[in-house]
């Protein structure tokens, strides 16, 4: 399967700076949720991504306290995996 790689911006793959866009889009979804319950609208949230990237939170969140941490996948790899999931 083909990962494409969106950025090679340097300040990007830094792990504060993913675990940002990570929380920035979660908040998204949680308020999307919340209007779908309390307004009775129908916002799609893909279940999918949400539990990938509270997945992918967690690795960087441990790759942050131990760099060995999952030692075959780097922060670019995980960066590029992070922005394609941001951007669905």
């Amino acid at each position: 399967m083909f990962y494409p790689r969106l950025t090679d911006c340097i300040e990007c793959a830094s792990i504060p700076a993913l675990l940002t866009d990570i929380d920035q889009k979660l908040t998204y979804w949680a308020i999307a949720q919340y209007n779908n319950i309390v307004f009775s609208v129908n916002y799609y949230i893909p279940g999918q991504v949400v539990g990938d990237l509270l997945t992918y939170k967690q690795i960087l969140t441990y790759k942050a306290c131990n760099p060995d941490y999952c030692k075959p996948f780097t922060v670019q790899m995980i960066a590029s995996r992070v922005k394609v999931l941001i951007h669905k």
